[in-house]
């Protein structure tokens, strides 16, 4: 099992819990790790460290926490970053993406130069190159795929949380399982339908605000459509295609922003391929949301394959 050291960790918002990262690990494959993913090891030793250095330089950080009671979900948003990060790199070498050194130069410059570009973030000036490096190589997945990729999917609705598990538990049995499901919601008059097809490119909104087009076939997911809306749709990816073909000129306004949501999306199939396991000192792996929750009950969503829970 390899490790990385990660010094000048990158966090999208101020999060702050050096405490936190004392005693991970539950048995011998994590022991002294805050997260595993595939045969990289994420050590605490290191971000540690890493903490250490933040609290120099911006010493109110570790009072404020305290004080708002908030080491425990600072130190889970901590913890999804390292998994994100992770699999970004993950993601860059197994499909050969690049940015150059003047591409990342260019952007920062574009934010203001390194001191603008990290203001109110937990990382400082030095680490502004290595965020937006991570930045560009996700949008850069998004760009090779967003009118590349068509997916084939059965569909359904749920109207709460368990019955959205119960509906996808059921749909990860087997396709025999997910048609009789699909043929008796669309009978109820539900929202509901087989063989389904989506191309990111025709459906931007979907594609960087869902995990629809991050899973590979025989993936079974649900999730709300809007976070806390009661609207839940569980879907079985029954195929996934990519176009071996130049990518077109992207269409209806597929800017960086989007490009890089999608690419970030796009990063749940990195996660079911490479495996994450997440310390239990920052709670669960959240497999749709890609990000370190409190509980197995507070995950977005869930995320099936042959019946068996990705987590």
């Amino acid at each position: 099992m390899r490790s990385r050291t990660r010094h000048g960790r990158l966090l999208a918002s101020i999060v702050a819990a050096g405490l936190l990262l004392a005693g991970c690990g539950s048995g011998p494959s994590q022991a002294g790790a805050a997260a595993i993913v595939g045969d990289t090891r994420i050590p605490v030793t290191d971000v540690q460290s890493w903490f250490t250095e933040l609290f120099e330089r911006q010493p109110d950080i570790k009072p404020q926490a305290r004080e708002q009671g908030a080491f425990d979900d600072l130190g889970r948003q901590l913890a999804s970053q390292l998994v994100r990060q992770e699999l970004i790199d993950r993601a860059a070498r197994e499909e050969r993406l690049t940015v150059t050194d003047q591409q990342v130069a260019a952007r920062v410059d574009e934010l203001g130069g390194p001191e603008a570009a990290t203001e109110g973030m937990i990382y400082g000036p030095r680490e502004a190159g290595e965020m937006v490096r991570s930045q560009l190589l996700t949008t850069e997945l998004g760009r090779k795929y967003i009118d590349r990729l068509a997916i084939t999917f059965d569909l359904t609705q749920a109207s709460t949380r368990r019955e959205a598990e119960e509906k996808a538990r059921r749909m990860a049995r087997g396709p025999q399982e997910a048609a009789a499901l699909v043929v008796e919601d669309k009978a109820a008059g539900l929202l509901a339908g087989a063989d389904q097809r989506a191309r990111p490119v025709d459906t931007l909104e979907l594609a960087a605000t869902t995990p629809l087009f991050g899973a590979e076939p025989g993936t079974v997911m649900a999730f709300e459509r809007t976070p806390n809306s009661g609207q839940w749709l569980v879907v079985r990816i029954k195929d996934r295609r990519v176009d071996p073909a130049a990518p077109a000129q992207l269409a209806n306004g597929a800017d960086d922003r989007v490009l890089q949501q999608f690419g970030m999306h796009l990063l749940g199939a990195t996660a079911d391929r490479a495996g994450v396991q997440l310390s239990p000192r920052y709670g669960v792996w959240d497999p749709v949301g890609l990000a370190a929750v409190p509980s197995e009950g507070e995950t977005t969503g869930f995320r099936f394959q042959g019946g068996a829970p990705q987590s």
